[in-house]
Order: C-alpha cells, then structure tokens, then sequence
C-alpha cells in the first residue's frame, strides 16, 4: 500500500495545534488512552510529529464533527487497519457538501446503507442499525447520511407499515435510534457563527419531531443559530418566547391536516409582530394549495430545499402574504360543530353500535374524522378531506377490512351531523356524500 503522507518528523506542538485546532490537553490525551497519533520524541523529551500524523488527527476530527464519539473513531480507524486498509485513502475525511456526487466504500452506495439500516431496524437489531449508521458517517457527508439514510429510511418504514409489512413496534424502535442519533448530532454542532435566529417549533397537538429536528440539525451545520422548541407547543406564552429569542423566522412543520390547521393562530400572530413565518411538511405535499391558507411561505417539498429557502426569507424580511377570508357558512359550521361535538361522538357510537367496529377503534376514527373535518373547515376547503379518505382506504385495503365499512361509516358520519347540526352542517353532509361518491366511482 502506498503511503502518500510522509513519515518524517517534522512539526512540534504548537505547529499541529495551529494545523488542526485541536486543544493540547485533547492530544495528549488522545495519545495515552488511545494511542493516536503516536509522536516521536526529540532529545529533550518533547512531541514531534509527522505530516501523517497530522492527518490522522483531522481524521478524527472530522468522525467527531459525524456524530461519532472519539473511542467510536478510534474503532474504526483499527476496522479498516485490520481489513488491509489505510483509513486515509479509504476515505474522505475532510467532508465536503451533500450536494457533492456520493462516494462509494467498498462498494457500498447510500442506497445501500439505507436499506441494510432499514432491515437492521425490522430485525430489532440495535448493535447492527447503530453500525450501519456509523459507517455510513465515515463515508459520507452528515447531511447525506441524515436525509438519505433517516428521512428516506424512516419514510420507506412507514410505507412498509401502510402496506401491513411493518409493525408499530418496528416502526417506533426505528424512530427512536434515528431520534437519538440526531439528538448527538445537534449536541456535538458547531457554536453559531450567523447570530439571528431561527425559532422551529411543532404545532399543539402535533407529536411528529423528527422533521424539526432534522431542520434544526441542517441549519446548525451552516452555522445559524436554530432553536428547537419541541413537540406540541401551546399558543399560550408563545408571545413569551418570542419577546426572549427575537427570531429571525420560525418554522412550523405539519404532517397532517389537524396539525397544518393548529399554525393558524400562530401564524396571524407572527404576522401582527412582522416576524417572517415559514412551515413544511408531508400534508403540504399532499395537498397542492393548502399553504395558500396560511399566513406564511411553503418551505418546499423536501427538507434538503429547507436551508437555502430559509436563507433567502431572513435575507428578504419576507412579509406575510394575504389570504382568502373563510366563508360565513364555514364558520357557522365550525361554531356549531365545536359546541355539539360530543353530541357528534355520541350519536355515531349510537348507529355504530351494531357493526364489527371495537369500541377503541370507534373513539379513534370519531376522533380523527372530526378532528379533520374541523380543520378543512378553518382551512377553507372541505376538499382536503378527500387525501385522508383515500389515505383510509388504502389502509384498509392493505389489512383486509372490508372496503364497504368506510362508506358506511362515512354515510353514517353525514347522518349524525345532519340530525345534530341541521342545516348548519349541510357543508359537512354534503362533502360525507361527494366523499362516498368518490369512493364508489374508485
């Protein structure tokens, strides 16, 4: 194997300190626990070091920047050793950005080490995902690790759920080792060096961080100064925090209709104070239009576009756009429904008390139907209902439930709100109708 760096000692301590930034209590230490680098020694008892030596250090470096603690580093410094391989030419170690073209290791490609993080995941192999993760850390940039392994892994889990292939319980293990993985990466970021501030937060009731996270991890990698305020943020004392952090912008992501309706009164807040506001997320996608219901900018449809589009609205101060007002007969509905909820829940439990349906799954669609007819009311459109039917229906097709259940239940829906509401909600009973028709016409 040819070694490109040369062997001579040539640079004292204070010349490897300058070259790496590396402190020089850490080299010291590094060297007795470690044994990395191993310096020679002038007559008078001090360091010196080679150029070989030097990029070892970087090497390390850069694997603690990857999220990798130094013991970890160290550790697969000796992997490659011990296959014949000199860690300096098996791999890039001073990453460049995620837009460079992705760099093979022993023929492994991302796509790869997605799907073998994915199936380490389905087998509830904790030791297996975490090394699969690290090793794609030292082959790839941080930011391709993170939005081609854990987003696009934990996207194709949940897809594998839709279809009946995974369980809840692997779903959530996966969701939990890429939680934690990036908790350790937004902690080992690098001190802001653009000071304004970018406050992300996830909507009341909205449970779903990992998207926030994900932001908040790519934006501290570029230097600016991201603050995650965490799941399920109430309106009340938001104010509070605003008046604290001064922000820059805040960011909102949504992953269903319920939650993209939950920005709403933080929108018109932010748009009273003149603080930018911006959101994203998988419901936006979905349903092209809905974000010109709320006042604020669509990030984009993938988390890799979010950085730049957050750049470009601090750089332009970006005012608030205007939105169509709700209709009156919305608004009625909305006060009417609101009022009579429980009334809604309990005459559905009442015409469904016959049918297969537990009495848990019953609570939960009552809850979810309703929940989503609310939020398409305040949104402005009873259309968007339509995704999360067809969204139903698939799920049920792929679990083998019987396909007329959901237009029963939808038929019954439109019933219980026309003998609760009356004509109030004829909005309501007239979008449970297209939807079945819809449904039948599919």
């Amino acid at each position: 194997m040819v070694n490109q760096f040369k062997n001579e000692p040539t640079y004292n301590l204070k010349a490897v300190v300058k070259e790496t930034g590396i402190k020089p209590d850490t080299l010291r230490a590094w060297e007795r626990r470690y044994g990395l680098p191993q310096p020679e020694r002038t007559e008078g008892g001090h360091r010196i070091f080679t150029q070989r030596d030097i990029e070892t250090l970087k090497w390390l470096s850069a694997r603690q920047e990857e999220g990798l603690s130094i013991s970890r580093a160290v550790d697969l410094w000796h992997k490659f050793e011990s296959e014949g391989q000199d860690p300096l030419l098996s791999l890039d170690y001073d990453t460049g950005p995620a837009t460079e073209p992705l760099k093979v290791l022993s023929g492994k490609t991302i796509d790869e080490s997605r799907k073998a993080w994915v199936a380490a995941c389905s087998e509830f192999d904790e030791d297996l995902a975490e090394q699969i993760l690290n090793q794609a850390f030292a082959q790839f940039s941080p930011e391709t690790v993170v939005l081609e392994v854990l987003v696009k892994g934990l996207h194709s889990i949940g897809e594998g759920w839709y279809r009946g292939e995974i369980t809840v319980q692997q779903e959530h293990f996966a969701s939990s080792l890429a939680l934690r993985r990036l908790d350790a990466l937004i902690a080992a970021s690098p001190t802001p060096t653009r000071k304004r501030t970018v406050l992300i937060a996830c909507p009341p009731e909205d449970e779903h961080t990992f998207s926030s996270l994900v932001l908040t991890y790519l934006l501290r990698r570029r230097g600016r100064r991201a603050l995650f305020l965490g799941a399920n943020v109430p309106f009340a004392q938001f104010s509070d925090a605003l008046d604290q952090t001064k922000p820059a912008l805040v960011v909102m992501t949504a992953q269903d209709l319920h939650t993209a309706a939950q920005q709403l009164p933080f929108s018109d807040l932010l748009a009273e104070r003149g603080i930018p506001f911006a959101f994203g997320g998988l419901v936006f996608n979905l349903r092209p239009g809905l974000h010109e219901h709320i006042r604020g900018h669509l990030l984009g449809e993938t988390l890799a576009e979010v950085p730049d589009a957050v750049e470009r609205l601090i750089a332009a101060g970006a005012k608030p756009p205007e939105v169509e007002p709700i209709p009156d007969e919305y608004l009625n509905a909305i006060d009417a429904l609101k009022v009579k909820e429980n009334a809604v829940i309990a005459g559905l439990s009442h015409f469904l008390q016959d049918t297969s349906m537990d009495n848990c799954h019953m609570a939960l669609a009552n809850l979810h139907l309703t929940r989503g007819v609310l939020a398409a009311l305040k949104l402005g459109e009873l259309d968007y209902l339509n995704q999360d039917i067809l969204w139903a229906q698939g799920l049920i097709e792929n679990y083998q439930i019987p396909p007329e259940s959901l237009i029963d239940y939808l038929r019954t829906y439109g019933e219980v709100i026309q003998n609760t509401l009356g004509d109030v909600g004829q909005p309501i009973t007239e979008a449970m109708q297209s939807l079945i028709e819809e449904l039948n016409a599919g």
